[in-house]
């Protein structure tokens, strides 16, 4: 049953750094983007902004455009890297389970990691706001919105490392390709193709700064949609046929 292969692979993630990496890496960004804020309020602070979404963009210039997508990559390495190691594939695989279920419960737990990570962002965010008494109007449900639509917009990009994570054995392989592909998000960010960039993708939902140039929404999550079908297809049907050394 589906259920008891996802207890078995959650297992394996109890005494891995995965979900450790959840609430310290949410809480680096914090640190970054609203110390930065801090030290140089004078720059970004108008006479009538809302210090709440202000400090939020520079959080989100740190953990949307680099810390985000290279998380996702390293879920996704550490998911898989129990069974290359230990030749698990293998020792799994010789069992009559199901390799759908199998490859679902992964990207389950996947995007399981991604849901905390962003929970922890969002939550730790406002208790900190609390705390350094940011000023303006604050509400509850646009910070909600914006972990929600970053989670939605990482499920695409997810998809994409789970299935390079499995098909590669190296650990630094897929990590590598992933950050190569990160570094240009800086870049990418300032075009309009940045919202159909799945390393991007993340970022341009949850910031504030792009909501003027935001696509509409039924256009975004038929991209998104598109974008995810296709990943988790291609993969699930790589994994049904790989063989496992």
């Amino acid at each position: 049953m589906f259920s008891n292969i996802l207890s078995v692979e959650l297992l394996k993630t109890k005494r891995s750094v995965l979900w450790a990496l959840a609430l310290l890496v949410p809480s680096l960004s914090i640190f970054l983007g609203v110390g930065n804020f801090l030290v140089n309020a004078r720059e970004f602070i108008g006479p009538d902004d809302n210090l709440w979404v202000e400090a939020w963009s520079q959080v989100v210039i740190f953990y949307g455009m680099i810390f985000l997508p290279t998380l996702v990559g390293i879920y996704a390495v550490t998911i898989c890297r129990f069974d290359h190691l230990t030749g698990g594939w293998k020792q799994i695989l010789s069992f009559p389970i199901s390799r759908i279920k199998l490859y679902f419960a992964k990207l389950f737990i996947l995007y399981l990691l991604l849901a905390v990570t962003q929970l922890s962002l969002v939550g730790q965010y406002i208790f900190i706001g609390h705390i350094v008494d940011l000023s303006g109007t604050f509400v509850l449900k646009d910070f909600v919105l914006y972990g929600l639509f970053g989670w939605l917009a990482s499920l695409p990009l997810a998809s994409l490392q789970l299935w390079l994570a499995f098909n590669w054995r190296s650990f630094g392989l897929p990590l590598t390709v992933n950050i190569a592909l990160t570094i240009p998000v800086l870049m990418v960010s300032q075009t309009p193709y940045a919202f159909y960039y799945p390393w991007a993708q993340p970022s341009m939902m949850m910031s504030p700064a792009y909501e003027l140039f935001r696509p509409s929404y039924e256009e975004l999550f038929a991209v998104f949609s598109v974008l995810l079908i296709l990943f988790t297809t291609l993969g699930l049907l790589h994994f049904r046929r790989k063989e496992f050394a």
